[in-house]
């Protein structure tokens, strides 16, 4: 039987962080944002667009189905940027049982850490980071929150007491 952690957050929360110390524990990364990415890629449009048609063409479960054409699923696994209900249940009618973290962080620290990243996708101004945060909220994500199994506050925290923090999970 697979052990599953689900991640999620607001862009900038620091999902990744927590997801790769799981990694670092003998976990299994996956990362639904990479999907969205790679059909950003294939359909020559932006992640943001990707992310959006994907779940109005196809539904709100479509990025997990897509993602879990590539899952082993006898391993420790954890998933990188799950946006909605839906998403958890798709999770968790393949593997059963689903451990969700919430990772919060307050929108000053997140667009900072977003500004500073420098990957394609993140926003260049205040205004296209609080309107993907309501294109993230539209999604699901807020509902998530009332779901998770565990709530981490990634504010200006060292990594290290993050890791002891993530060891207290799993």
């Amino acid at each position: 039987m697979s052990r599953v952690i689900a991640v999620a957050g607001l862009p900038g929360s620091g999902k990744t962080t927590i997801a790769k110390i799981i990694e670092s524990r003998g976990y299994d990364y996956y990362s639904l944002g990479d999907v969205v990415r790679a059909e950003a890629q294939r359909a020559g449009t932006s992640p943001d667009r990707a992310a959006v048609a994907l779940r109005l063409e196809k539904g709100k479960r479509a990025v997990a189905h897509a993602l879990l054409k590539n899952v082993q699923t006898n391993t420790k696994i954890v998933i990188d940027g799950v946006r909605s209900l839906e998403e958890v249940e798709a999770l968790e009618e393949v593997f059963g049982n689903v451990t969700l973290i919430y990772v919060v962080a307050s929108r000053r620290t997140r667009y900072r850490r977003l500004a500073g990243r420098g990957r394609g996708d993140d926003p260049a101004t205040y205004s296209q980071f609080l309107m993907r945060d309501i294109r993230e909220l539209r999604f699901g994500l807020a509902d998530l929150l009332a779901r998770a199994d565990y709530i981490l506050v990634n504010e200006e925290k060292p990594l290290e007491e993050l890791e002891k923090e993530v060891d207290k999970i799993t």
